[in-house]
């Protein structure tokens, strides 16, 4: 029986990110959409609010200026609370963005070692980020285009 010969693969690195803002104007753009976003959304509460509370007192002025009277501690009270969510917001736009711009830089760095020539190179994720469906077909891509240079090794020599 003949001994077959199996491709030992090389376990993948680990990688550990020292850094949030990996790719910073990608994550800077993302986190300022989800900014914005929040913000836009937050701007026409306000406006609704405003809106009904002029019609309530409009309608009900007596009943109202109670409400009116303690307006401006509510206000400054809800305005503390909005800067504290919109902190939140960002600090969880920063770990989404990095989520995708490591991926993203990892990718970028497999693609030109591949171009220097090193056909060898493989992207490899953390567990958690994403594209790692876009990594599994990526390294099989790989794989094909290496076993293909392998088996023609004129291919080799145009270089």
């Amino acid at each position: 029986m003949p001994e077959q010969v199996t491709k030992q693969s090389t376990p993948a690195p680990v990688l550990k990110r020292r850094t949030i803002f990996i790719k910073k104007k990608l994550q800077l753009r993302y986190m300022l959409l989800i900014i914005l976003s929040v913000l836009c959304g937050l701007s026409i509460m306000a406006l609704e609010l405003t809106a009904t509370l002029n019609d309530l007192f409009d309608t009900y002025p007596v009943l109202v200026q109670p409400i009116y009277d303690q307006f401006l501690p509510i206000v400054s009270s809800f305005f503390y609370k909005i800067i504290i969510y919109l902190l939140f917001v960002v600090l969880i736009s920063a770990i989404l963005s990095h989520k995708m711009a490591g991926p993203v830089y990892r990718f970028e760095q497999t693609c030109k070692a591949i171009a220097k020539g090193d056909f060898s190179q493989r992207v490899h994720l953390r567990e958690g980020d994403q594209f790692t469906e876009l990594q599994d077909e990526f390294n099989k891509m790989m794989d094909r285009i290496e076993s293909e240079i392998n088996k023609n090794p004129a291919s080799k020599e145009t270089k």
